[in-house]
């Protein structure tokens, strides 16, 4: 996944796949190939795809997944399972027809700074996995990981092979650093620091004291749930400083201050 070519404009297409290859990463995570039938899609960090089994109506909406990596017509992604929709798709094997909708949403821009931190909550690595190729070699990148510790292993082990140097926390201590990511962040960033998250809600504001470090730009990438994935429905509307805003497409990337600059709460 790279920034040549542009990325899909205008409204998200509906797409057709089948299951490349389904693999468990521990009891928790399930990292996922889905080959596109047709053209391949071009796509950037952070947007994301609406996924579904084909032919099934219940659940009858997509899962929101964001993209982690595309090569040729096979997009890659990560996902827990966390109700029905994911647990279903879990247990599909390779050759299952699936239905997409994508790629929603605006994605990541290049990075102002020369030293990127990359933080996340567990699955909030996702839309970061392919951030190394999207961005330019001038770019050093450091990850900052947070899960919630033992039989966490083998997720923490797949992502430590994407980051070289990747800092692990977990809120139980049994792998790596004891605490959270955005504990972990503050100990390192400064003025020549460029800051994107994706962690769990009750973390988002938190994220906000690396201004206080020095560091002026601070993107988030922001977890709802969704419906359409185009915007029609406003079920994923929040309040920012500008004004409701939709995640599916305003987001889901957003510049902290413009969601947390005031008294606004997501």
């Amino acid at each position: 996944m790279d920034r040549s070519g542009d990325p899909m404009k205008g409204p998200p297409a509906d797409r057709r796949g089948s299951i490349s290859f389904s693999r468990p990463l521990g009891d928790h995570c399930v990292h996922m190939g889905i080959e596109l039938e047709g053209l391949s899609s071009k796509a950037i960090p952070g947007q994301f795809f609406l996924i579904r089994e084909r032919g099934v109506l219940d659940p009858l909406l997509g899962r929101p997944l964001a993209l982690v990596a595309s090569e040729g017509n096979v997009l890659e992604f990560l996902f827990r399972v966390s109700g029905r929709g994911t647990a279903r798709l879990a247990t599909l094997p390779p050759g299952a027809a699936l239905e997409l909708r994508g790629p929603c949403g605006n994605g990541f821009p290049e990075p102002v700074r020369n030293e990127l931190v990359l933080v996340a909550g567990t699955l909030g690595i996702a839309p970061f996995i392919g951030i190394p190729s999207f961005c330019s070699e001038r770019v050093r990148i450091t990850a900052v990981l947070g899960v919630p510790g033992k039989g966490w292993e083998p997720f923490v082990e797949w992502c430590s092979e994407r980051f070289t140097g990747i800092r692990i926390n977990s809120d139980d201590g049994s792998i790596g650093r004891h605490g959270d990511p955005v504990e972990d962040t503050l100990l390192i960033v400064g003025q020549r620091h460029e800051v994107w998250g994706c962690v769990p809600e009750a973390m988002l504001r938190g994220l906000g004291r690396v201004h206080e470090k020095g560091c002026d730009r601070l993107l988030v990438s922001l977890e709802k749930r969704m419906a359409c994935g185009t915007g029609g429905c406003l079920g994923c509307s929040i309040r920012t400083g500008s004004g409701s805003k939709r995640v599916c497409v305003d987001g889901p990337v957003f510049e902290w201050r413009q969601v947390f600059g005031g008294s606004h709460e997501i």
